[in-house]
């Protein structure tokens, strides 16, 4: 047993969400006398307070990592200490009911319209790995999962942006930064500038942070969440692209298995293609809009791009295709119940079908036009969106097709009225 709780615990800033599931099922086994063992974690103690009254105080738990975070070279053995409720949930299990937002993000909140501050909750524990899950391009965190900030508060915009505004102490520099998007892709890092982090004075005024996150963070902000976006999307389709010239040898065939740039049957290739598939399902909608967004006038006259847009239809039903059969197998899995062979086999083939609906459908989009358009609208990502009837008078005159204006004429003058009199009608 652990004889130095500094040197021997591991501090909760190593920990994600997952551990803390992870954690709760352990206890929940253990208290319910069932078997249960998780591949990372192994439960070593389990202790509950209880008043003398009987009724409960405290629970805590210790555990053994056996994956990532294992025994060391030197052969110490270090242990995670949480804390759980009566119910066995890792302290604290959800975030606390809304409450009245400090003066300074309610303040916040009015010179931001559109966008939904809330301030996040800072208990040790899950909340505070949640928080540190949500930085993006942060880098090393000023606070750990042991010692919280002061002050941590979400600022979600009207476009999707999400950012984190942190201050270390009372009296620390307020800190901006972006947050993760619940469904940010994988990506390249070399093609995506995530924005640089902002530290602002601790006597900052709530107007000058909102001028900051109206006017810079959030605008990079949605670049560098539209460049994720662009950056896994094109990855797919290039994956898909690849799959689709692979070579395929005939069951006959005394050569081609299993070399480079070969694949045994369709089956395997279909296979190999359904994650690129989903990654388009997830992220089409998201590339359609901004694309659509970005658009202009011009740019649907264009003999270069105008085609391109007159494919989104194409585009659109395509990817509603295929989300229409990640559901319906997602259906047909949940109906499928039990391991026995039988299951597994009417699972396998489940999948089969599933993968080979994806692949029919998405040769529509490795030669669609998501690609090019991405490319030629990105540098517009984020910026104000012109007036659309102002693109049409902009054209308009730039094509040199202004309706010719007659000359006004003047109306002749009427000589004044005397009292009572009306002029007559027309």
């Amino acid at each position: 047993m652990p004889a130095n709780d500094v040197e021997c615990y591991l501090d909760h800033s190593h920990l994600t969400a997952a551990d803390f599931t992870a954690f709760e099922q352990l206890v929940a086994a253990q208290r319910n006398l069932r078997p249960y063992t998780d591949s990372d974690w192994h439960l070593v103690l389990s202790s509950s307070t209880r008043g003398s009254d009987g009724h409960w105080e405290s629970t805590y738990a210790l555990f053994r990592p056996s994956g990532a975070f294992g025994p060391r070279d030197s052969g110490d053995e270090t242990y995670v200490r949480v804390h759980f409720d009566e119910h066995g949930r890792a302290l604290p299990d959800q975030p606390p009911a809304p409450r009245a937002l400090p003066p300074f993000a309610a303040e916040l909140a009015e010179y931001l319209p559109g966008w939904t501050v809330r301030a996040s909750p800072l208990n040790p524990g899950r909340d505070l790995a949640e928080l540190r899950s949500q930085t993006w391009g942060w880098g090393r965190l000023p606070w750990n999962t042991v010692s919280a900030p002061h002050t941590a508060l979400t600022l979600t915009g009207p476009d999707g942006e999400r950012l984190l505004a942190v201050r270390t102490d009372k009296d620390a520099p307020l800190v901006l930064g972006a947050a993760k998007p619940d469904d940010l892709p994988d990506y390249d890092p070399a093609a995506v500038q995530v924005p640089a982090l902002v530290a602002l004075p601790a006597d900052v005024p709530p107007a000058t942070v909102a001028a900051e996150v109206t006017t810079a963070l959030g605008l990079r902000c949605r670049q560098a969440v539209w460049q994720a976006r662009t950056s896994a999307a094109t990855h797919a389709l290039s994956a898909l692209h690849r799959l689709s010239t692979a070579y395929i040898p005939g069951p006959d065939s005394p050569w081609g298995h299993g070399e480079i740039g070969s694949l045994d049957s369709p089956e395997d290739r279909n296979r190999a293609a359904w994650p690129y598939t989903e990654t388009l399902i997830d992220q089409g909608p998201y590339l359609m809009a901004g694309i659509r967004a970005a658009a202009t006038i011009e740019d649907h006259l264009d003999p270069a791009v105008g085609p391109d847009l007159r494919r989104l239809d194409v585009t659109e039903t395509t990817l509603d295709q295929l989300r229409e059969v990640r559901n319906s197998w997602r259906d047909a899995a949940a109906a499928i119940v039990g391991t026995h062979p039988e299951a597994d086999w009417v699972r396998q083939r489940a999948e089969n079908l599933r993968n080979e609906e994806a692949w029919a459908a998405s040769a529509r989009l490795t030669d669609g036009p998501i690609p090019a358009l991405t490319a030629h609208l990105t540098p517009r990502i984020g910026l104000p969106t012109p007036d659309r009837e102002e693109q049409v008078k902009a054209a308009i005159v730039r094509s040199g097709n202004l309706p010719r204006q007659s000359s006004p004429v003047p109306a002749p003058a009427s000589a004044p009225l005397g009292p009572g009199a009306q002029r007559p009608t027309r």
